[in-house]
């Protein structure tokens, strides 16, 4: 009965969900922005697919070394300063540099709701 097996696995998979954002220092929100990752010289077109005060997901099938320090300008706000945490199946993780007080800033109204 793969129905009910699938229904009792919903409960288990809320748990799961909810012990992930737990342990995020920061509240994650689904977003659908473009941006533009600087790597020194290279430009690359990306789309952001989340984004936190601590940092972001998008999608861009560029498998960059983990820790590599990277400029970001997402939508038409300046350039901000990240770090590559991870990158698998076309999209990368990144972590802001900045304090978070000064992603807040730099975000501006779109930071609403990230606290």
């Amino acid at each position: 009965m793969p129905g009910a097996a699938q229904e009792m696995d919903v409960p288990r998979v809320e748990k799961i969900k909810e012990g992930l954002n737990c342990m995020r220092m920061f509240k994650r929100r689904t977003v659908v922005w473009p941006a533009v990752l600087y790597v020194g010289p290279h430009e690359f077109k990306a789309t952001l697919y989340d984004i936190s005060l601590g940092g972001f997901r998008m999608k861009l099938d560029l498998p960059l070394a983990t820790e590599a320090v990277v400029k970001v300008r997402i939508r038409d706000m300046q350039k901000m300063d990240a770090r590559v945490v991870w990158h698998s199946s076309g999209f990368i993780g990144l972590e802001f540099i900045d304090e978070p007080d000064t992603i807040r800033r730099m975000l501006g109204e779109h930071a609403v709701g990230l606290d």
